[in-house]
């Protein structure tokens, strides 16, 4: 005789250990965030995979690492959890109030620049508001990783986020005035191709980098780079220490430059592309009040003190 499938209905709480074990990579750091003995967040997770039947987590001396069916299962527990938070706050008239955990995702770069001297202000305005920041070149997925609000260049044609504009922007080139004191500044993009230049290791060993020529029109040229970052702060590092020429976001540079810690390169022959700035969210997670609140604040930052050309 077939068995009928168990019916099981978990704790929230001990869905909320599997979350944080996962986010910090260890049961010791989900207990001490949370205030709690470890063996409460152990068996927590223990009744979970007892109650699914399935392994959730692997141990390792490197840590704690999801298994498939955890990690399907942190993915749903983030999206109920959130849901339950905004639930309590309608319940008990506080929809309105900004407050818990919000996960914000960005680049280092950009993380350093718009956000974190903004920090303050935030967390003074907003005192029951806990931020958590993941700095990352990559894009992260919003639903996955349980993230609120992500800082993006680029969006895709997609309704599976919300995006609002915070600032348009141009790249250009940048080195040290020491680099191009030894090494001689290039008097057109072609020059580019006898000097050491710095790129992103996501862009591959060749580089394709847009200009425009004297009379207007597009013109590319492909370089090799002679050293390759992960991160677009470690480009930036690089460059200020002199060891090339290469690309940043104006308003990433613009400090150095007034400091004269680098020098604008091939400025007449600037594509004078525009990109965007992004705040982005997911549709469920848009009208909280925590997430509204932030995403207004950056607004704010990015408009009154930060050098993003506004959204016209």
């Amino acid at each position: 005789m077939k068995q009928e499938p168990r019916s099981f209905l978990p704790d929230p709480a001990d869905l909320r250990w599997l979350v944080r074990s996962l986010d910090l990579r260890s049961f010791s750091a989900a207990a001490r965030e949370m205030d709690v003995a470890v063996s409460v967040v152990a068996r927590g997770v223990d009744r979970l995979e007892a109650g699914y039947g399935v392994r959730l987590l692997r141990r390792s001396t490197h840590g704690l690492s999801a298994t498939p069916e955890g990690a399907e299962l942190a993915q749903e527990a983030r999206a109920l959890l959130a849901q339950l938070e905004d639930i309590g706050a309608s319940l008990s008239d506080q929809r309105s109030r900004v407050a818990g955990t919000l996960r914000l995702a960005s680049s280092q770069e950009i993380c350093e620049a718009l956000v974190l001297p903004h920090l303050a202000d935030l967390q003074a305005r907003y005192p029951a508001l806990r931020v958590e920041l993941l700095a990352d070149d990559r894009v992260a997925d919003l639903v996955t990783e349980g993230i609120d609000v992500a800082l993006r260049t680029t969006v895709g044609h997609s309704d599976l986020v919300v995006a609002r504009a915070l600032g348009r922007f141009e790249r250009r080139l940048y080195a040290a005035p020491e680099y191009l004191r030894l090494h001689g500044t290039p008097a057109d993009p072609s020059d580019l191709q006898q000097h050491h230049t710095v790129t992103h290791t996501a862009q591959g060993p060749a580089v394709t980098w847009a200009f425009r020529n004297a009379q207007g029109k597009p013109l590319e040229v492909t370089v090799r780079s002679r050293l390759a970052a992960s991160s677009s702060a470690l480009v930036h590092h690089a460059l200020v220490g002199g060891a090339g020429i290469g690309m940043l976001s104006c308003p990433l540079a613009a400090a150095d430059v007034a400091q004269g810690r680098l020098v604008e390169v091939l400025a007449p022959f600037a594509s004078r592309t525009v990109h965007t700035l992004y705040a982005v969210s997911s549709p469920g997670r848009r009208n909280a009040a925590r997430v509204k609140a932030v995403i207004d604040f950056l607004v704010k930052a990015s408009k009154d003190r930060w050098a993003l050309a506004p959204v016209r």
